[in-house]
């Protein structure tokens, strides 16, 4: 299906789609009489092509009753506007949950059109339902940090000119007696609800820094993330909690990075930044996590004496052919560099995110591409396997 409002484009188009062979194409000049067909038979259309410019209905509002519709086949997305535009709409569609396939500015070629078309899976696809975050009771969440049910998961974060492994990240996974292992994200709402973040942190910090001792002592010498929250951060004896736990478990804190995280504004910003300082003053790596989401901004760059800015894997992700996203990640490295900042790049999940983030002078990168988070016990065998991957990439010590 093709819709534009621009007869002699909608023409080209159709011309040109079949050139790239396809055969059953419909089109229309508008869009509330294309969304009657797609209403009555959602799943005939393997692709539906449409500008974004249009009257009566525009391409925005058409996404989502695509949405109603229950239309889960792909979408190509094309516009004259600004390509802001045309990328926000991008965004919007797969926040949505609709499978886009590409977005081009107008006047597009029929190369351009295949490039975008070119391996991508047409036709209807299966998506799981959304099913909303479980809503634990306090006393559950309790009972699975006293037992021991909520344990750490590691992922590796390696050095991109050499490949070494330089660190892990700590993430809470529950292995629930009756869910099977649950992500943080399933939990951390309740968590943070039920003011339980300081009993989690205590209990992340614990696991990670014996963890480190243990690798320390079979020859690993890594340093080990984990994630702080603005609600750990207003306690003023945090400092000397974080030490005692260090303390116990025979490791340097030089050996630990903190993410601090913000999901909320800082309440005490005065308390808040003694904290984060004498943190800092003890020896302890402070990273800001998910730089340019929430409320990580340049305000706290310069406020707060960090070492690290973690990009946030959504400007990663896909950021080679995305403009925009290349645009903020190649401004944040500078902005980085000038500052003294060792840069990590999230969200690396294929070798062109890798390639693209190492070329543009980002120190270290993390994501699925180099491993999924995994139990420790796993990590010798991951760093073994590393190994062999590190000469096929043509990294070396």
């Amino acid at each position: 299906m093709v819709i534009d409002d621009d007869l002699f484009a909608l023409k080209l188009l159709t011309r040109q789609l079949r050139q790239l062979g396809f055969e059953d194409i419909v089109s229309f000049g508008r869009a509330d009489e294309a969304l009657a067909l797609v209403k009555q038979e959602s799943r005939a259309f393997g692709l539906i092509v449409i500008d974004l410019q249009m009257p009566e209905m525009d391409g925005i509002q058409f996404l989502r009753h695509l949405v109603y519709a229950g239309y889960n086949s792909a979408i190509l997305l094309i516009s004259g506007e600004d390509p802001r535009i045309l990328q926000s709409a991008r965004r919007l569609a797969a926040m949505q949950g609709l499978h886009v396939v590409g977005s081009l500015h107008k006047p597009a070629s029929v190369k351009q059109l295949h490039e975008q078309l070119e391996g991508k899976p047409l036709g209807p696809s299966w998506r799981p339902p959304q099913m909303p975050a479980p809503n634990f009771a306090a006393d559950d969440l309790r009972e699975a940090i006293a037992v021991g049910e909520i344990v750490s998961y590691y992922q590796p974060k390696v050095e991109l000119a050499t490949g070494s492994i330089v660190g892990v990240e700590a993430l809470a996974r529950w292995q629930h007696p009756h869910g099977g292992v649950l992500p943080a994200s399933q939990f951390i709402g309740a968590i943070e609800a039920h003011s339980q973040v300081g009993e989690l942190t205590a209990l992340m910090l614990e696991d990670a820094l014996r963890q480190a001792r243990n690798w320390s002592e079979a020859g690993l010498d890594l340093t080990v993330a984990v994630n702080l929250s603005m609600a750990n951060v207003g306690a003023l004896d945090l400092p000397e909690v974080i030490e005692g736990i260090a303390e116990r478990a025979g490791v340097p804190l030089s050996q630990l990075v903190l993410e601090l995280t913000e999901s909320q504004l800082m309440a005490k910003p005065a308390q808040s930044l003694e904290v984060l300082t004498r943190l800092r003053l003890k020896g302890i790596t402070l990273s800001i996590d998910d730089f340019g989401t929430g409320h990580s901004s340049l305000a706290k760059l310069r406020d707060i004496p960090f070492d690290e800015l973690k990009l946030h894997g959504s400007f990663v992700r896909g950021a080679a052919a995305d403009p925009v996203s290349r645009t903020i990640v190649e401004a944040t490295a500078e902005m980085a560099r000038e500052l003294g900042l060792r840069t990590v790049a999230e969200g690396v999940e294929g070798q062109a995110d890798w390639e693209y983030v190492k070329a543009n002078g980002i120190d270290v990168a993390q994501g699925y591409y180099i491993s999924r988070p995994m139990p420790a016990q796993e990590l010798p065998d991951w760093i073994a396997a590393w190994q062999s991957q590190r000469a096929a990439l043509g990294l070396h010590r």
